[in-house]
């Protein structure tokens, strides 16, 4: 499972099902957000919420990162503090 081929197969087959997807549908919907109107594409919605997806989990992630670092330094200051 560690390998980088493996991993390179696997990104190169969300790559083309992506694609694939994308080309199909094409079609324009309309949005409705609270009083506006918006005319897109299905794929532009979707690649929008997926990117959307993607920075708001790596924004999480960061986050969640950072308080634990805080939280073991807080930690390691206290512990220094005691002896």
């Amino acid at each position: 499972m560690n390998n980088p081929n493996f991993k390179l197969i696997i990104i190169l087959a969300l790559i083309f099902i992506t694609t694939i997807f994308l080309l199909q549908n094409t079609q324009v919907v309309n949005i409705n957000v609270l009083i506006w109107t918006y005319y897109m594409s299905v794929s532009l919605i979707v690649i929008s919420m997926l990117i959307v997806g993607t920075l708001f989990g790596w924004f999480m992630k960061s986050y969640v990162n950072h308080k634990k670092k805080k939280k073991a330094e807080k930690q390691l200051v206290e512990e220094s503090e005691i002896d």
